[in-house]
């Protein structure tokens, strides 16, 4: 029962921060066409399935290696390294899922291009969530699901 608590506060979280990022992809690689709102779902469901998992491993291991590299530094610090570094790494995941969801694959130059687009028009908003959610959720929430 406790573990189904855990999930139930924690999914929404991921899947409306995914949302909202996918949001701003999709309108860089398709804009606000009639497909819009079908591409963005999909691409928030590929993309919530594919970040979850990688992305719980992800904020372990970053969370690891900032406390080995900087272990006299202070928390705040700390956790925005780790949202900064969780920002680029995640957001670089979840603007592939959703170039390869949204354009057809033509050649790596023109999807590197396409990604390189969406990952950048994203990335400061992804920078802004990721170091609020480190340094205002992130510890809440492990309080939560530690007890």
């Amino acid at each position: 029962m406790n573990l189904i608590k855990k999930v139930l506060v924690a999914a929404p979280m991921v899947v409306a921060l995914v949302g909202i990022l996918t949001f701003v992809m999709t309108y860089q690689n398709i804009g606000f066409t009639n497909r819009f709102v079908e591409q963005w779902l999909t691409s928030t469901l590929l993309s919530a399935t594919t970040i979850a998992p990688i992305g719980f491993v992800m904020v372990m291991v970053i969370s690891k290696v900032a406390e080995s590299l900087m272990p006299n530094t202070a928390k705040i610090f700390k956790n925005t390294v780790i949202g900064i570094s969780m920002a680029i790494i995640m957001e670089g995941i979840m603007a592939a899922v959703t170039t390869i969801n949204n354009v057809p694959y033509r050649s790596m130059s023109e999807f590197i291009n396409t990604w390189f687009h969406a990952f950048t028009i994203a990335l400061p908003v992804g920078l802004l969530i990721s170091v609020f959610m480190t340094l205002t959720v992130k510890p809440r929430l492990e309080r939560f699901m530690a007890s």
